[in-house]
């Protein structure tokens, strides 16, 4: 037992959190418990910002009432550790389908990653930034034929300034030049993070690859991506388009909105063949 809350089993475990399928004994409901296990290596002043920013990003998150995000319930310090508990979503995460033999029909993808721009729009018109787009927090719930973003991880509110701790946030394999820079991150960051979502889904492989942070963030700042069309000659040349739109250097050059990058990519799925592969 947790504070109120019955932990059942793990779901996942990543560098700064893990996550537990939980009951809330208070009422019974099914949660993901996601508690915050930074102690170990990180020094004290880091680790009261690292659990101010999660309290304070809970806050956040937990105002998106959107169909496709995924609901923060309750968020808290127990313990001394720092919990998040979400709404629990059957389903699979589209990390598992990220990569070659395993991917989904192009169509579904593009018509999933559509459905993800309109919820980040959802959250950037309520002045939320996701800051960790990728598939691994897109969740299929197959069943509804739904798709759900979660963990608005490293997300914050804008105008809550948290100290610089020069800390990478999030997963640097999806971040946009002005993240890795750490330039103001603004909506254009996510849909950067997008654009390298729908390229490895629809591709199996990673847009920019280097056996070195520094190595990549080189080349996802300075060199040009290989182009969808090159990767993947039957797919539409617009979609094509869509993700070189995405992964421009300049903020300025992408996408003014996510419902702008949703109504390019719904306009491609309708070209692309239902039967393919």
């Amino acid at each position: 037992l947790f504070h109120h809350f019955r932990l059942q089993n793990q779901l996942g475990r990543g560098a700064t959190a893990t996550v537990y399928k939980a009951v809330d004994e208070r009422n019974g409901s099914i949660v993901a418990l996601k508690m915050l296990t930074l102690a170990e290596d990180w020094p004290d002043d880091l680790l009261d910002e690292a659990k101010l920013r999660l309290l304070r990003e809970a806050d956040a998150a937990g105002s998106l009432a959107h169909p496709d995000i995924v609901e923060i319930r309750e968020a808290g310090e127990h313990e001394g550790l720092v919990y998040l508990a979400m709404e629990y979503v059957e389903g699979v995460n589209l990390g598992m389908h990220a990569t070659e033999g395993h991917m989904l029909p192009p169509r579904l993808v593009t018509e999933m990653c559509a459905r993800v721009a309109d919820a980040l729009y959802f959250a950037h018109q309520r002045g939320v930034i996701h800051r960790d787009v990728k598939p691994a927090n897109i969740v299929f719930d197959q069943k509804n034929r739904r798709v759900r973003v979660m963990d608005f991880g490293v997300a914050r509110l804008e105008d809550s300034r948290a100290t610089r701790t020069g800390v990478i946030l999030g997963s640097p394999s999806y971040m946009a030049p002005e993240q890795l820079d750490a330039r103001p991150v603004t909506a254009q960051s996510d849909l950067f993070s997008l654009g390298i979502t729908v390229f490895q889904l629809l591709t199996g492989m990673l847009p920019f690859r280097s056996d070195s942070i520094a190595g990549l963030m080189q080349k996802i700042s300075a060199e040009p991506h290989p182009p969808l069309r090159v990767v993947r000659p039957d797919l539409p040349a617009a979609l094509s388009a869509v993700v070189d739109r995405a992964l421009e250097k300049d903020p300025e050059m992408r996408y003014r909105s996510g419902v702008e990058m949703a109504q390019a990519l719904r306009d491609c799925a309708r070209e692309i063949d239902p039967a393919l592969r």
